[in-house]
């Protein structure tokens, strides 16, 4: 378990996954409004994804068994599939019509849902206090 000092990190780590998730499991019409709010392309919730699932070994690191082996497999999945839909041949899955449409997007919001089921299932129960 993570010391009190560790704590914050780790909660602002898991909250920036979430953040991540959240918009990932958004419909397409969310995406794209979050997109044009921001000044993104499309293609950068992928690169957010990547960035915030970057952080989960720090995560495993400082606080072991918080995330469950569900959640780490819905995150390799969602970055396995978004590793291949990369490429200038998929280039109109990265495009306002493409989160709409396309089904690849549709099994990422999917994975994305299911992969917030597990963080609401989050529990910490403290470990006592060494005497």
């Amino acid at each position: 378990m993570a010391s009190d000092q560790e704590e914050p990190a780790v909660l602002v780590r898991v909250l920036r996954l979430v953040e991540t998730l959240v918009m990932l499991a958004a419909t397409a019409d969310e995406q794209v409004a979050w997109c044009r709010r921001h000044g993104w392309c499309e293609d950068e919730l992928a690169l957010d994804f990547d960035w915030a699932n970057g952080l989960v070994p720090s995560v495993d690191e400082q606080a072991p068994g918080l995330l469950s082996p569900a959640l780490h497999e819905c995150l390799r999945q969602i970055d396995d599939l978004l590793g291949r839909m990369g490429g200038q041949a998929n280039a109109d899955k990265w495009t306002a019509v493409g989160l709409a449409t396309d089904p690849d997007w549709a099994e990422i919001r999917n994975l994305a849902r299911r992969a917030l089921t597990e963080v609401t299932g989050l529990v910490r129960v403290p470990s006592p206090e060494v005497l």
